[in-house]
């Protein structure tokens, strides 16, 4: 539980007695070292094929060029026969083979007499382009696409005044020719189909959202204030594409989010100085106000009461703050024992149940000659006992929620539960603490391994104009 993170109601007001420990006077603030998210974005290449097909229009060319040097001329409408299909190499380069239908109108003088066709000529041919793909500083995708082969299905044939003209030079010429402008539409519509940017973007903001990490009555948020992000190409499989992405950012909780809500910066230009393997190196600060800790741990032992051979004994009120050397636990006793006594502890940390722990906990020296000779019969131990459960504060909660703060974020945005993230190996360790006078400050430190996968919804299915 998430107890002591969020623990609330004041105490009572109690004398405090000589013997009290002295309450430390330190007011200072912990810094938490930059966490790092090292994740891969995997684009499907199938993904890639289905919306590339989507997007790019039946008709992709039609236009009214010159033949030759005289007058003969050809209006050429081009478009798609059969679907686009792409070949990965598994590194930065991506092969279209695009089948295309050609259907033409001749304007021509043959032996002199001007002939317009009245059926379109008809050819079918396979163009092959290769992109070679990488991220410009904005985030957008930048294929640097050529023209590499041009193949025959069917070729283009014209019958005028019972002579067969093959049209297959001319065609290919003007093919060759206007070739930038089939580039153009291929690239313009990957740009379109992998929105590289807008996706990063989205993670950008959304992340930086606070995220709320407890039920609890007193809510606590979790907030991620990004410094910068980073991307690359990797080479992955013929089967995906790969974006190395790379996000730093300061973590820390927080009582009101609507305090730590700050307006966010711009996404930042790419830099592709990623190297580091997948995965996730955070530092969390956690701060423990003591205020809020008294209140919940009055709730807790404010009602709990001992009987001991026929006596009974209550506790009136608890206040739990810093000394030099750990924390100190004032307990108010009332009933047939009416004592302020004190209770020491250290912090520590168990690994097995990720939580921090109050260790090497009992009654100051003091506070144990008071009970001594308030009442033998008190039985010290069970007090301890009926306390301690008490003095754990579960952080467990505070990286689990790791992939929510990023997941979460990305779901109240608009490209939905589109993106998959998977965290595995997680070690969790206290990196630091520091006792003040106000609070107890905890830096925590997680380490793990993230996947992110941006899956098919995240292309926009919408219906878009033809390009």
């Amino acid at each position: 539980s998430l107890l002591v993170l969020m623990l609330i109601a004041s105490c009572s007001k109690v004398k405090t007695p000589a013997l009290a420990p002295e309450p430390i006077q330190l007011d200072s603030t912990l810094v938490a070292p930059i966490s790092e998210l090292n994740v891969p974005v995997y684009f499907p290449v199938q993904e890639m094929e289905n919306m590339a097909n989507e997007k790019l229009a039946n008709k992709i060319i039609e236009a009214h060029l010159s033949i030759n040097q005289k007058e003969d001329s050809l209006h050429l409408s081009v478009s798609r026969f059969q679907p686009i299909v792409l070949e990965y190499d598994g590194d930065r380069g991506i092969t279209y083979k695009l089948p295309i239908q050609i259907d033409g109108v001749v304007d021509a003088k043959v032996v002199g007499i001007k002939v317009r066709n009245k059926e379109p000529i008809r050819a079918k041919v396979i163009i092959t382009m290769f992109s070679d793909l990488y991220l410009d500083d904005n985030w957008m995708l930048a294929p640097q696409t050529e023209l590499k082969d041009i193949k025959w299905v069917e070729e283009p044939k014209l019958k005028v005044a019972g002579l067969n003209i093959n049209l297959k030079s001319p065609i290919e010429n003007i093919l060759m020719n206007n070739k930038d402008k089939i580039v153009e539409k291929l690239d313009e519509s990957a740009k379109n189909v992998i929105k590289i940017r807008e996706a990063i973007e989205k993670l950008w903001v959304d992340i930086q959202k606070p995220i709320r990490i407890n039920k609890k009555v007193v809510p606590v948020w979790l907030k991620a204030e990004a410094t910068d992000i980073d991307g690359k190409l990797f080479a992955r499989s013929k089967d995906t594409l790969m974006i190395k992405a790379k996000i730093s950012a300061s973590l820390y909780t927080v009582m009101d989010s609507a305090a730590a809500i700050k307006p966010v910066g711009p996404l930042p230009k790419l830099k592709r100085n990623i190297e580091e393997e997948p995965g996730l190196e955070a530092y969390g600060l956690v701060t423990l106000p003591f205020f809020v800790v008294n209140q919940v741990l009055s709730q807790a032992t404010d009602t709990m009461h001992f009987t001991f051979q026929n006596h009974s004994v209550k506790i009136k009120s608890t206040e739990m703050y810093g000394v030099q050397d750990g924390i100190a636990l004032r307990v108010s006793l009332q009933g047939d024992v009416k004592a302020n006594v004190f209770l020491k502890g250290t912090l520590g940390f168990d690994s097995a149940g990720r939580k921090l722990v109050i260790e090497n906990f009992g009654f100051d020296v003091d506070s144990e000659q008071t009970l001594i000779s308030a009442a033998n019969w008190l039985v010290h131990d069970e007090i301890i006992e009926r306390i301690q459960p008490y003095l754990s504060i579960s952080l467990e909660n505070v990286f689990d929620i790791l992939p929510a703060l990023i997941n979460k974020g990305i779901e109240e945005g608009k490209i939905g539960s589109k993106i998959d993230i998977h965290f595995t190996e997680w070690d969790l360790s206290i990196y630091q603490h520091l006792i003040t006078k106000d609070n107890i400050q905890i830096i925590a430190s997680v380490k793990g391994r993230a996947d992110v996968e941006l899956q098919k919804g995240l292309f926009n299915k919408k219906k878009k104009k033809a390009i």
